[in-house]
């Protein structure tokens, strides 16, 4: 199991979900319908999904796992045009407000937590 990860906003990420939110007709009136052509609806879809590449705050895990810091900057030197905002996270204990790790039965509870040694790209 991987320690480190990507967190950021992807273009692969923003067209599958582009791909979910479009729809394939658009109602004439209370009956009728007129669906779109796979062209059309393609272009509609490929334009929500710059959109969504432009507009995107919420970060998200966009990588694989991986074993060490050193391959997620890899990761994100093969294509950084498909992604931004990148942040290397780590595996590590779920804080709470004081700065105690959260317990569960025990045990710490893990989360991402920013990996501070090595930065991402903007």
């Amino acid at each position: 199991m991987g320690a480190f990860c990507v967190f950021g906003v992807s273009k692969a990420v923003c067209l599958a979900r582009a791909t979910k939110k479009t729809p394939i007709f658009e109602p004439l009136d209370e009956k009728e319908k007129r669906y779109f052509t796979v062209t059309e609806w393609g272009g509609r879809r490929n334009a929500l999904a710059a959109q969504l590449f432009e507009t995107t705050t919420k970060l998200e895990k966009i990588s694989p796992e991986f074993d060490s810091p050193a391959f997620c900057l890899d990761w994100i030197a093969v294509n950084p045009s498909e992604v931004r905002d990148t942040k290397i996270m780590a595996r590590g204990p779920k804080l709470d407000a004081e700065g105690s790790p959260l317990l569960r039965k025990g045990q710490p509870v893990l989360t991402w937590v920013e990996y501070p040694a090595a930065g991402g790209q903007k």
